[in-house]
């Protein structure tokens, strides 16, 4: 399975109306041919409109055609693309790695793209400015947010992770409009993230979301929205495990933007926050 744009496309296919879909059906079969084809010409041969090939790209989060042309001849002429591959019954443990690895660079690789500087740098501020940071996730999006917190609390702010929706509820509702809600979901519409976001949004708090690219509920109630790799759908792959690590890299990028800024403090309070650690195991 190829990855970059054309996992993109295909993670998004169904979701499209008629005529975007035409065209990403046309892309997909005609890849080579994009590089040298005008917006006009890929709207005739997609038997669509140049308004229709532009309502394509924007679905992917693009900026227009020259950029779904760019992304695509990039993707093209690179042989080291890794791409997304399922398993099979009985698969030998050396296939496994290599299938894991694949999958594993594709994901990093394709969330790279959907990282928005700008929204980075407007969650960095979102954090930097907040009084309490609240992180949720379920499942192994729970994982994602135990870390975040843990990181963000080394370094001196007041993050909370609770994966009591109860116990956090009770949190939110005494929480502040100085307070940030971190809602984290890969699916983007698990519905425990959705009702705590609404709790969220009531007590005036800032919302930013972590969900795969494409449109979804939590990236709409979120005030910023942050997206990872979206891989095609497989009975049997690791997306559990592509997908947590796509959301914890995604993490990782927001804590260094964050350190970047406070970068003499940071390192202070990192240095200390080890100190302490091995002051616990009597080492000094």
């Amino acid at each position: 399975m190829k990855g970059g744009i054309f996992s993109q496309i295909e993670a998004v296919r169904e979701e499209l109306p008629s005529s975007s879909r035409k065209v990403a059906d046309f892309v997909l079969s005609h890849a080579n041919e994009i590089a040298g084809m005008t917006i006009h010409h890929l709207a005739e041969e997609s038997n669509t409109s140049a308004a229709a090939v532009v309502r394509f790209c924007r679905a992917l989060g693009l900026k227009g055609y020259p950029e779904l042309r760019m992304r695509i001849s990039a993707d093209t002429a690179r042989t080291d693309l890794t791409g997304y591959h399922d398993i099979e019954e009985n698969e030998r443990p050396a296939d496994l790695i290599e299938k894991t690895l694949s999958n594993s660079m594709q994901a990093l690789q394709d969330t790279a793209k959907q990282l928005n500087d700008v929204r980075i740098a407007e969650a960095t501020k979102a954090l930097d400015q907040a009084r309490a940071i609240y992180f949720y996730g379920i499942g192994a999006s729970n994982v994602v947010a135990l870390d975040a917190a843990q990181k963000w609390t080394r370094v001196g702010k007041l993050a909370i992770q609770e994966s009591d929706q109860h116990l956090l509820a009770t949190l939110l509702a005494n929480a502040s409009p100085d307070d940030v809600f971190f809602a984290i979901s890969y699916s983007g519409e698990t519905e425990e993230v959705v009702e705590l976001m609404r709790l969220a949004k009531i007590r005036g708090l800032k919302m930013i979301s972590l969900t795969r690219f494409g449109d979804n509920r939590i990236s709409q109630l979120a005030d910023i929205a942050l997206w990872t790799s979206r891989a095609p759908e497989a009975p049997l792959r690791s997306a559990a495990l592509s997908s947590r690590l796509a959301q914890l890299f995604a993490i990782d990028v927001l804590f260094l933007s964050y350190a970047a800024i406070h970068y003499t403090d940071t390192i202070e309070r990192l240095q200390y926050t080890r100190e302490s650690v091995k002051m616990l195991h009597g080492k000094k």
